[in-house]
């Protein structure tokens, strides 16, 4: 992997890899846009003037992904400079993007799991005020205003130079080549002001969705902004998933003594949130069980997880799902590129090694799981819940997961 500057601020990579792809990633998303729905509008004015690129959101970072075929690395990089630098920003083209996203967020509105991520994100992250919001007609309004100019300025501001990385990937990759054709197509694009995202607040905090009744769904997270570039919280999280997979499959039937009992419960522990707004978030859903039980087994292997050192054999299959995460996450060229942008906008322009990576969790001790547990789960807590049933109050909740 070879990282180098053009004269504008651009950071331009050349990785080898499998496949033939270009990435390029600004530094602006839903999360850091200067208006309501601005960033979203200006990607989908975009996509409806190009094809074969795929878009995916960061929240702070939007990123353009293509693949290319042999031969065809000059004219995808052009492709690609041309769709950031000189979209086509006429009224009509505008309105049609808003009134598909109008279509889509009215579409998304009725559906519990969507609103439910929608509260948890509001809830986590919220204004000093400590006002949940999340108004879909505002946004919509929001969207259905911008013009011309707006889009212009947007662009003028966000996908200059220095908010850009460009991620090229190949097999047969000429280094070279790569830094030639980025100073061609990617140099004369203006070098702007670096937009630096700022600092929302972590909260924390409680909020309901009514359910029909049909499934349970309970969401609790904490604050890893801080957590950075942390091989111990890497294994803690493979360990959990694995942990809760356990107990919500088994029961006990005497004292100590516990049998399998499949249930239909679906389980999900990941780093959630945006790029710059991480959260640890644990999700379950169940018809079966009830909200209780949910938050009692999420709190029971919480609270191990901060005051009890795992075994040797667990240690060693939770560093082995660990690094096969990471080996999977960087052999895919779509995520390892829209990674190594992120790395470049929120490390100061450093970039992790992986092989490194891999050797860090590698050495990992459970006593640095353990710390790094209660690190992390020391933070006030997000708690969003879906359900008709009668359950445990925020502040139990946060009791039971004292220690």
């Amino acid at each position: 992997m070879e990282k180098f500057k053009l004269s504008n601020g651009i950071t331009v990579v050349a990785a080898k890899a499998a496949e033939n792809s270009v990435c390029v990633t600004a530094n602006v998303g839903h999360v850091n846009e200067p208006k309501l729905g601005i960033a979203a509008l200006f990607e989908n004015v975009l996509m409806k003037q190009t094809s074969k690129v795929l878009t995916v959101y960061g929240g702070t970072i939007t990123s353009f992904f293509t693949s290319y075929g042999n031969g065809e690395l000059a004219m995808t990089m052009s492709k690609m400079s041309n769709l950031v630098h000189s979209p086509h920003l006429g009224e009509e083209l505008i309105k049609e993007a808003a009134a598909d996203i109008v279509q889509h967020t009215r579409d998304m509105a009725p559906l519990a799991e969507r609103q439910l991520k929608l509260l948890y994100k509001h809830t986590a992250f919220r204004a000093t005020s400590g006002k949940v919001v999340w108004d879909t007609e505002s946004y919509i309004k929001a969207v259905e205003s911008y013009t011309t100019t707006d889009l212009s300025e947007f662009a003028a501001a966000y996908y200059s130079g220095k908010n850009l990385v460009v991620v090229v990937t190949g097999p047969k990759l000429d280094k070279a080549e790569v830094k030639e054709l980025a100073e061609k197509y990617f140099g004369k694009i203006p070098a702007g002001e670096r937009r630096r995202v700022k600092k929302h607040i972590y909260q924390g905090g409680f909020a309901e969705l009514p359910s029909n009744g049909t499934n349970n769904r309970v969401m609790m997270g904490w604050d890893v902004n801080d957590i950075k570039g942390s091989p111990e919280a890497n294994v803690m999280m493979s360990m959990l998933s694995k942990r809760l997979e356990r107990s919500f499959n088994e029961v006990e039937v005497a004292p100590g003594k516990k049998t399998f009992r499949p249930t239909d419960a679906k389980i999900e522990v990941k780093i959630a949130g945006y790029y710059g707004l991480r959260t640890l978030r644990i999700s379950v859903e169940s018809a079966e069980l009830s909200t209780n039980e949910i938050i009692d087994t999420i709190c029971n292997n919480v609270v191990r997880l901060a005051t009890t050192e795992a075994s040797a054999r667990r240690m060693e299959t939770s560093k082995q799902w660990a690094m096969a995460e990471k080996l999977f996450l960087f052999s895919q060229p779509q995520p390892a590129a829209v990674e190594i942008a992120w790395q470049l906008f929120g490390r100061d322009e450093d970039m992790y090694n992986i092989n490194d990576r891999l050797s860090f969790i590698s050495d990992t001790s459970a006593h640095e799981v353990m710390c790094v547990a209660k690190e992390i789960f020391s933070v006030p807590l997000t708690m969003v819940l879906h359900t008709n049933q009668s359950h445990y109050s925020y502040k139990e909740v946060c009791d039971k997961l004292k220690w």
